[in-house]
């Protein structure tokens, strides 16, 4: 084997290495998170957790993860995620929600995270059903 394609294989197979381990769950990047002090971002948070205090109140608040999704509050008024992610062949989260169950943040047993299909429930236009609670 010529020494060029030797260098080349090496160099494929230390991405390799280096991908599976950089994107291989646990080996994320830490996050750099600190709490703001900006008035109108603290009053945005306190007025959606009122709002989903609210919901849940009212029935309407259903999140399937550990720390409740916004999505549904922001997009929707609703979350429907935990009804959604426990039909079995036709489980459905919103982004927020699907991503948390990526991440191994379900709160609902015996739920396979890589059975979740992401859905905006028709509010970007991007699902055919077009309405927020898919039958």
């Amino acid at each position: 084997m010529k020494k060029p394609t030797v260098l080349f294989l090496i160099i494929c197979f230390g991405i390799g290495i280096l991908s599976y381990y950089y994107f291989s769950e646990g080996n994320e990047p830490e996050a750099f998170y600190s709490v703001t002090t900006n008035t109108k971002l603290e009053m945005i948070r306190n007025d959606l957790a009122e709002l989903k205090a609210d919901l849940k109140k009212k029935g309407k608040y259903n999140c399937c993860i550990k720390n409740d999704c916004s999505w549904c509050a922001i997009y929707m008024g609703h979350c429907p995620c935990e009804d959604l992610v426990s039909r079995k062949g036709s489980e459905k989260s919103c982004p927020e929600c699907a991503a948390a169950w990526n991440k191994k943040q379900g709160k609902i047993p015996g739920i396979d995270p890589d059975a979740i299909q992401v859905t905006t429930f028709g509010v970007f236009g991007l699902e055919k059903e077009g309405h927020h609670h898919p039958d």
